[in-house]
């Protein structure tokens, strides 16, 4: 894999995930001048819902492409892209038949018709090209970017407007069915335009379908433990917005814009990891280079941006929430920062799982998600208990070090040690967010500005030093643009589609 696609698939991931951000968070704060806290509720529940369905479903097709050796293979996309559709199927009629449950679980009547209709969306993604998986296989990130970003802004700009036309013919109670009605619509909206785009991309065989027997092996034998991993993942990771749901649909609008805010560092390093560092690390384990040389030049860079992103979040964060949302919404500054710290965990988690994944150990990946399921009733009813919303996220942050136990065993299996450096940041990280919080209370209300601008700059000189020491002389010695020792720089199959460079 040239060096120059790899500069280009870095460039586009990172810069493509911080534009989708920043247009995720603009509607976000347009969105909530616009509705009540109930609403922000009722959508995220029906976003909980949609997410669960697709992770039990996850067969890990997308994955399982990038690391297979017939990745590009017509009879072994083709048989994958029937799996994606039969998929996208049952996705849709499990909402049909999941709608009511849902409502009356959490007494909220719009659910019945809400779930059926953003989970539309769900068959339409099951639609999409296979060019999909062969430019994340290929990691041409540039059309894919684009696609993303392109549908975003014009599906939910169209939201927005129609959200500010009926808030102005129905400005009270009346108008939230409507509303709720514009932001389902919008998720269906959304998923035709990626579709389509997709399908501009071209794909290395004509779509049709199929069923190799070897492939549709492979593919279930793979999916297997991401089935059973993805599985655990939502009911862990999203246990505590359903029990917070459930206390108070007011509430959960509030606690999920504070869980978004905090959870952006975590979804930047998964999606570098998942769409950049983890195709890389497949392509330099297939030419032959150590599992412990290629984990430690990914895991070095990705926790000290880490560090960096999510003290950063914990820190002015707070700041920053109160600036943008009204008073409806103050409780979620104070969300942020708790939040941000079990986040820290996930994030420590992530160079492990790519790693695991691209040696095939799925089961790995699988039984650290299942380990922390064991743990999440007792660790969030506990902290509820304990300490109330507080005491809950503790309890999730406290998952999450079961979840690295377990990982960290299986990488030791597969001669990569990660306790004591991972421990070493962990201090660093909280030693910077103590020292900020310290002269936050000591600077009070005078210093509201000045305390989160000067605190950002520094910790950005920080960690620029962290890297400078620690992680710099490994990227040095073999830069990520060079982690692999290959020199290919043509795609098997004489795929024409456009290269980034």
């Amino acid at each position: 894999m040239s060096d120059s696609r790899v500069i280009g698939g870095t460039a586009w991931t990172v810069g493509g995930y911080a534009a989708m951000q920043v247009c995720r968070f603009a509607f976000n704060v347009s969105l909530a001048q616009m509705v009540a806290p109930k609403v922000f509720g009722v959508m995220a529940l029906v976003s909980l819902f949609l997410q669960g369905l697709e992770m039990f479903s996850d067969l890990g097709v997308r994955q399982c492409v990038v690391q297979h050796p017939r990745g590009d293979d017509p009879g072994f996309l083709n048989t994958a892209w029937t799996v994606q559709v039969l998929r996208g199927t049952v996705l849709w009629i499990g909402t049909l038949l999941l709608a009511w449950p849902m409502a009356a679980f959490y007494g909220e009547p719009a659910l019945v018709w809400l779930i059926p209709v953003a989970g539309l969306s769900a068959f339409v993604h099951g639609l999409s090209s296979t060019s999909l998986l062969t430019y994340s296989r290929e990691v041409r990130r540039g059309p894919l970017v684009r696609r993303e970003l392109g549908g975003y802004v014009l599906t939910y700009g169209g939201v927005l407007v129609a959200i500010a036309l009926i808030g102005e013919r129905w400005p009270g109670p009346e108008g939230e069915d409507l509303k709720l009605a514009a932001l389902a619509l919008g998720t269906v909206g959304y998923a035709l335009c990626e579709v389509a785009l997709s399908f501009t991309l071209g794909a290395l065989t004509r779509h049709r379908f199929a069923w190799d027997l070897e492939a549709r092996r492979e593919l279930l034998n793979f999916g297997g433990w991401v089935f059973l991993s993805s599985a655990c993942t939502f009911l862990a990771a999203q246990a505590d917005r359903l029990i917070v749901g459930k206390l108070s649909l007011e509430l959960l609008g509030v606690y999920h814009i504070a869980v978004v805010i905090a959870a952006l560092p975590a979804g930047v390093l998964a999606a570098v990891g998942i769409h950049l560092v983890y195709p890389l690390m497949a392509d330099a384990l297939r030419d032959g280079e150590p599992v412990s040389r290629v984990f430690r030049r990914a895991h070095r860079i990705l926790v000290v941006t880490a560090g960096l992103l999510i003290t950063g979040v914990a820190c002015v964060g707070p700041a920053f929430v109160n600036l943008l949302y009204d008073d409806r919404y103050a409780a979620t500054a104070g969300f942020v920062r708790h939040i941000a710290v079990a986040a820290w965990f996930t994030a420590l988690l992530i160079p492990g799982e790519l790693a695991l994944l691209a040696v095939g150990q799925t089961r790995g990946v699988a039984a650290g998600q299942a380990a922390r399921l064991l743990f999440v009733p007792g660790m969030l009813l506990g902290g509820y208990w304990a300490g109330g919303l507080p005491g809950l996220i503790l309890g999730v942050a406290c998952c999450e070090v079961v979840r690295y136990a377990v990982v960290a065993l299986y990488l030791k299996h597969q001669g990569v040690r990660v306790y004591r450096s991972d421990a070493a940041v962990t201090l660093l990280a909280g030693l910077v967010l103590g020292a900020y919080v310290l002269v936050e209370e000591a600077a009070g209300p005078r210093g509201r500005l000045a305390v989160p601008l000067v605190g950002g700059a520094l910790q950005v000189v920080f960690w620029a030093g962290v890297y400078w020491v620690w992680a710099g002389p490994v990227q040095l010695a073999s830069p990520l643009g060079r982690i692999t020792p290959g020199t290919r720089t043509t795609v098997d199959g004489g795929h024409s589609g456009p290269t980034i460079t």
